[in-house]
């Protein structure tokens, strides 16, 4: 495995602090750390459009690749492995350590990627099992096209608060019928209406339940962060998403400091879930 290796403005910091004066030391004597080390795993990117940057928020599935993001200050190739070149674009997926100045990312360390263990959204139907277990209870209303309407029917009602599907066992090729799949409704009042109007389109097994916040408010929150409350806010928005089941809107940012967190909480309580591009790099990486 390939270790980490500290690429040039990194390498020479450590030299020149070998000739210097003993760092400044803070209150209480003691030594001043300097700025907040942050990690990122991630592509970097270089094209003629723009120089190295850390592509957040997503990159363009094109060959080459497109992607924005933050500018990298002192990006070196020649000390990084696995990159790819075609067409005037460099790119390669790294985990970087370095300082950020809420402009440009100064790289200190750059390694493997190590991307944390995939995190996906959990559809389990919320509601009990019935007895007999997730049965539908009209096989002939239970195709594909009543799954389509039932769904239609659901998102249609002003307080639904979001539609998706279950399995009572899961799909394979040979296997996959509309009558297996669970339709999950959410909305955020009158759940028993809601039930009897939704069991009239749909024979195959139904959960419905209730949620705090509707579909439509989730919505009109997640563009308010995509326009002006996030520049409001002092918020570097990287990407924004709907999450159904935990009835959240999941936002990225670059950076989630502690202030981010409150003027977020103070506007929307815990209706927006914040997803930090840059974290904490731990004090030995």
């Amino acid at each position: 495995m390939r270790r980490s290796r500290l690429l040039a403005a990194g390498a020479t910091a450590i030299v020149l602090a070998a000739c210097a004066d003993p760092a400044p030391e803070g209150p209480a004597g003691v030594p001043d750390s300097g700025p907040p080390r942050y990690e990122a795993n991630t592509t970097v990117l270089e094209s003629d459009a723009h120089g190295p940057e850390l592509c957040f928020g997503g990159v363009a599935d094109s060959l080459p690749p497109q992607c924005g993001g933050v500018p990298i200050a002192n990006w070196d190739w020649e000390l990084a492995q696995g990159e790819e070149s075609l067409s005037g674009t460099t790119w390669g997926e790294f985990r970087v350590v370095g300082t950020y100045d809420g402009e440009a990312f100064t790289v200190e360390e750059v390694g493997e990627v190590r991307y944390p263990p995939s995190t996906r959204p959990d559809f389990t139907p919320p509601c009990p099992v019935p007895e007999g277990g997730w049965v539908a209870v009209d096989e002939a209303r239970a195709t594909e096209a009543d799954l389509q309407a039932v769904m239609r029917a659901a998102e249609a009602e002003p307080d639904s608060a979001g539609f998706w599907i279950s399995y009572v066992e899961p799909p394979t090729e040979e296997t996959a019928p509309a009558g297996g799949m669970i339709a999950v409704a959410a909305f955020t009042g009158d759940l028993e209406r809601h039930e009897a109007d939704l069991r009239s389109i749909w024979g195959g097994p139904l959960c419905v339940t209730g949620l705090e916040r509707t579909l439509t408010e989730l919505e009109r929150i997640q563009r308010e962060l995509g326009a002006d409350v996030g520049a409001e806010l002092g918020i570097q928005v990287t990407w924004s998403s709907i999450d159904v089941t935990g009835n959240v809107v999941e936002l990225g940012v670059v950076l989630a400091s502690d202030e981010v967190r409150a003027a977020i909480a103070e506007r929307y309580g815990d209706a927006v879930e914040l997803r930090a591009e840059l974290v904490p790099a731990p004090a030995s990486s």
